[in-house]
């Protein structure tokens, strides 16, 4: 039997959650405001770190706005408690404005602050990034 799971543990990881529900029904300001004010956001398969909730909002307004439909599955959550950090694995399927479908597995790490901020998102995505790169920013 496993211990029983700490508030620290259930916060941390509800917020992950969150941040794909936002992504997921169209709200990146509320995807947003999860994250602190100098946060980082980096899609490391394409070599592109968003920095700043400005950015990031941005960033996540076009993909919302490219996209016809999307869904971020969770597979398995991983949360470090002492560390703040959370993992976690993927399954996302949408379909972009241009009719492209997309079906992969992507992992993502967040750490979080003490206010329960991401402070910094590393994103690993099999195949392409619907997310796009830093043009238009």
């Amino acid at each position: 039997m496993s211990p029983p799971e700490s508030d620290t543990h259930t916060s941390l990881a509800t917020l992950a959650k969150q941040y794909f529900q936002c992504v997921d029904t169209d709200n990146p300001a509320g995807a947003a405001s999860l994250f602190s004010p100098t946060a980082t956001f980096t899609v490391v398969t394409e070599h592109t770190t968003f920095t700043g909730r400005e950015e990031i909002q941005a960033m996540l307004t076009r993909f919302s706005a490219q996209s016809k439909s999307m869904e971020h599955r969770v597979r398995n959550i991983v949360v470090d408690e002492k560390t703040r950090r959370v993992a976690t694995e993927q399954r996302y399927t949408g379909e972009l404005s241009d009719g492209t479908k997309q079906d992969m597995v992507n992992c993502n790490f967040f750490d979080v602050d003490q206010e329960g901020r991401f402070t910094r998102v590393m994103v690993w995505m099999a195949g392409g990034s619907p997310l796009g790169g830093r043009e238009g920013l």
